[in-house]
């Protein structure tokens, strides 16, 4: 029996089984008990032969299961897993890039939960990126991508309108000289803001280029406000709000974040709606990171409750999938379960397929470890050091990692979120519920959200035409049970 099995049972008789190394889900609507036997008789000194000889009017099923990796004859190939070094290999052409533009690294808000530390970030530096700079990190970018591929340029920060003059430099750059110069490859622009400013041509800029913006809303006002405050402690939704408006109406796509804290952790259903009464195209519910870029602990008290979020993100998902098509984290889960498809690492960033550059021009692999020595690439200006990437690779490899490396879920999970992992923290160990938040919004909440992915495909077999002719077919193949 495979060393990687995902087992959930529902109801008086359901079963759902899928090895999630090969990951191609098994669903048994009928004869639980009677696949569960024959699981348990399986062991590594016995051979399928063995299995079919002791269990010879169970052959459909052993086959079945066999055709699913739930049972097979050959061993696991961790192998599978690895790759080269990055640092010693040539950068292979990649289909998609996508490039953070700290086009400024301050801010005109003072949010509770700022990834920004103000040691890593420069967050008293009012200068913002030279579009010089910017206009070389796009074309490296562009260098790295394959014929047909597509760079998303992300204008982040900091607040990134406080720099809007420079924004609109570089995206003039772009159109003018780069797109020519590689007329076979595809940019297209982004912007994550607070959006408390609204330049007079904001909204010109964004549907013309069709930029997509992403925005944090917390939820209505009372809460909302209770996050993301300007300096003093000033309310910043209604401002917020009135820019997301004049964006919605002029046709723009509108991306809500609600980063999950003990201020929202009981109402996400209310912060859900509110996202599609300002005209959202999407949602995203991200629990809050307990450290920031300079690895210091926030306060515990900002934390939300790990069940809370888990139980709300259930409801969230029990929308159907209409409505969990714009909803992150589900349409994240429910579109990574395909056959073949495994997680080794669940961020992008070890395969150096994201750089974070900031206003200086140092290159980072993620917007967490931006101004933090160990992480740096280099500079634009000279040839990127892909070493601190491979480092990150074996570091978070779900093969290697303590917590994940007997977990039948971790291809199916790849470790989730990195940054507790890669921030090197100081006094850990004295903040024992930090520690155990950090693993339970990792590990329970995908968990929770893969096993409810799953039963919504089983489910969503089932009720098709196909699947209930094959699922007949089945049942009078394995004389009695239905899978």
């Amino acid at each position: 029996m495979t060393e990687n099995l995902i087992a959930l049972e529902r109801g008086a008789d359901e079963l759902l089984l899928a090895d999630a190394f090969h990951l191609r889900p098994l669903y048994v609507q009928r004869g639980r008990d009677r696949v569960k036997r024959l699981l348990a008789a399986a062991s590594p000194k016995r051979s399928l032969g063995e299995l079919l000889m002791a269990f010879p009017e169970d052959a459909a099923l052993i086959r079945l299961l066999r055709d699913h990796g739930i049972l097979n004859d050959t061993p696991f190939n961790r192998g599978e897993c690895q790759r080269p070094g990055l640092a010693a290999a040539p950068v292979q052409p990649r289909d998609r890039v996508t490039l953070y533009l700290l086009v400024g690294e301050s801010c005109n808000l003072t949010c509770i939960y700022c990834l920004n530390g103000p040691q890593t970030y420069r967050r008293v530096n009012r200068a913002g990126m030279s579009p010089a700079v910017a206009w070389r990190s796009v074309a490296l970018c562009l260098e790295e991508l394959e014929p047909g591929g597509c760079l998303e340029v992300a204008f982040f920060g900091g607040e990134p309108l406080l720099h809007w003059p420079v924004v609109k430099e570089v995206i003039r750059g772009c159109e003018d000289r780069l797109k020519p110069a590689h007329p076979d490859k595809r940019i297209h622009y982004h912007l994550t803001s607070n959006l408390t400013l609204c330049p007079p041509d904001l909204t010109d800029w964004v549907t013309h280029y069709d930029i997509t913006v992403l925005c944090g809303v917390d939820g209505p006002p009372e809460i909302h406000d209770r996050c993301r405050t300007y300096p003093g402690g000033g309310p910043s939704h209604a401002r917020t709000a009135a820019t997301i408006g004049r964006l919605v109406r002029a046709g723009a796509r509108v991306t809500l974040r609600a980063t999950i804290t003990s201020a929202n952790h009981d109402c996400l259903d209310r912060v859900a709606a509110h996202h599609a009464e300002l005209g959202a195209a999407a949602s995203l519910f991200i629990p809050v990171r307990p450290v920031n870029s300079d690895r210091d602990f926030f306060p515990e008290a900002i934390l939300p409750d790990p069940d809370r979020i888990i139980a709300a993100a259930r409801q969230l998902g029990r929308r159907g999938e209409t409505g969990k098509a714009n909803l992150f984290p589900f349409n994240d889960f429910s579109g990574e379960i395909r056959p073949g498809v495994r997680h080794v690492v669940a961020c992008g960033a070890p395969a150096g397929a994201t750089y974070v550059v900031r206003v200086n021009g140092d290159v980072y692999p993620c917007i967490y470890l931006v101004g933090q020595e160990h992480y740096r690439l280099g500079n634009v200006t000279g040839k990127l050091d892909r070493r601190p990437l491979d480092d990150m690779f074996q570091a978070l490899h779900v093969d290697h990692r303590e917590g994940c490396r007997a977990c039948a879920w971790r291809y199916a999970c790849g470790g989730g979120c990195p940054v507790m992992n890669l921030a090197r923290l100081r006094g850990a160990e004295n903040r024992p519920r930090v520690v155990e938040y950090s693993r339970r919004i990792t590990c329970d909440l995908s968990r929770a959200l893969l096993a409810d992915s799953l039963w919504g495909l089983a489910d969503q077999a089932r009720d098709t035409g196909p699947a209930r002719a094959e699922s007949q077919a089945r049942a009078e193949a394995l004389s009695g049970c239905r899978a």
